[in-house]
């Protein structure tokens, strides 16, 4: 009879699966749904913040100008790249035919390598420059059998296109001259041929072809000497701390300030720990007894899910293992709040809360309040079943019987 009195007088359902009498878990649809609109809101606050700090803050930076600058630099003293004056940055070289980039490659490999690049990414080959030239950057055999490891490494496209491209001059007795930077084919070693229009385009093509020109996306020696450029140590230094300054701090920061605002400022403005999503769709949070919630509760679970995040971020970047990672933690999450007795996802058991139909639910400070709540409306119910009925010589069974003698009497 108590708990009877008790729900018809909140007019709440006052029994759960969990035994907690006083709340209603979440809905979990509308718990799913919830989450998606914080989400969204969340991002399109997160990009919008990130275009800015990119486009107005970043550029203002001294640091990021200066790490910017400094990887342009290194591009542009590989002697590989010009710099671009009217956009900014660095645009690869340009020749009229294959000698400006056969050039250009043999100064790369063999001058700036070994002479001008900073200590940290010189090379040291073993045997003459034009020998190694020869064999990794012409595709030339290795007739000295010294570099036989490094052989079986090269890329296709030298060891195919380059062998029947170039040959090795010959000398007097027609033998090999490994001393000198191998001839095209063509020429059939006759320093002063004249190569056809056809065979300068198979030449210049070996080195470079235009992206407007490449549909096929062909591989090319420019292509090969760019990733060797950006795997030099002083130029990927370079490059990461550009980025970072760029790209990694400007996103860890508004993903930071987003999530800060959105699962963790805002909560802890309202009493029960509602997001916007939340208040749409009537949830709250409590915590693990049923009772209200304490606001310290906000900072493991929101500080989890933003470590994590972050954490994932650094390690791995923005790609499919980020997002795949993320996914799969996400669906472990809410198959937790599915499947398990308390509905709790993992940010839930770590924080002490469980999400509730703020509606449904009658939400007390502690046990305290709500054993005295409970006494009260006890004591109206003893109340109401102690009135009786009037008995004859009430002030009602009085007016009766006056109503009757009145009535006689005016009949």
């Amino acid at each position: 009879m108590e708990e009877n009195v008790y729900q018809n007088s909140s007019n709440v359902a006052r029994t759960s699966s969990d035994g907690l009498s006083n709340i209603n878990h979440a809905g979990l649809f509308a718990r799913f749904v919830a989450v998606i609109v914080d989400l969204a809101i969340m991002s399109f606050v997160f990009f919008g913040l990130l275009i800015f700090v990119q486009r107005v803050i970043v550029p203002a930076a001294p640091y990021a100008k200066k790490y910017e600058e400094q990887y342009y630099q290194y591009n542009v003293e590989s002697g590989l790249f010009d710099y671009d004056y009217e956009k900014g940055g660095v645009k690869q070289k340009t020749f009229e035919n294959y000698k400006g980039y056969e050039d250009m490659f043999y100064s790369y490999y063999t001058d700036y390598l070994v002479n001008k690049a900073p200590e940290e990414s010189r090379v040291n080959y073993n045997g003459k420059e034009n020998y190694w030239f020869n064999v990794h950057i012409l595709g030339q055999p290795d007739d000295l059998n010294l570099y036989e490891n490094d052989v079986k490494k090269l890329n296709d496209l030298i060891k195919t296109v380059g062998l029947e491209l170039y040959t090795y001059k010959l000398d007097t007795d027609n033998k090999p001259i490994y001393d000198e930077v191998a001839i095209p084919r063509c020429l059939n070693n006759e320093t002063t041929g004249v190569i056809s229009n056809e065979n300068q385009q198979k030449l210049t093509g070996y080195f470079y072809i235009p992206d407007a020109d490449n549909k096929e996306n062909k591989e090319t020696i420019y292509h090969i000497a760019t990733i060797s450029v950006g795997n030099l140590k002083h130029v990927s230094k370079a490059y990461d701390n550009w980025w970072n300054h760029y790209y990694n701090l400007p996103i860890i920061f508004c993903f930071s300030f987003s999530m800060l605002v959105f699962f963790f400022a805002i909560p802890m403005i309202f009493k029960n720990g509602e997001t916007l999503g939340k208040l749409i769709f009537h949830l709250c949070l409590v915590n693990k007894l049923g009772y209200r919630y304490n606001r310290l509760q906000l900072i493991p679970r929101f500080l989890f899910m933003m470590v994590i995040i972050i954490a994932l971020y650094l390690f791995l970047g923005a790609n499919i293992w980020f997002l795949g990672i993320v996914t799969f933690l996400a669906l472990v999450s809410y198959g937790l709040a599915i499947f398990t007795k308390d509905h709790k996802a993992i940010h839930d058991y770590i924080a002490g809360t469980i999400v509730v139909d703020k509606v449904h639910s009658e939400i007390f400070e502690n046990a305290t309040q709500e054993d005295r709540i409970k006494k009260e409306i006890n004591s109206v119910q003893s109340v109401i079943h102690d009135v009786e009925m009037p008995k004859d010589d009430s002030v009602l069974y009085v007016n009766e019987n006056f109503n009757k003698k009145k009535d006689d009497k005016e009949g």
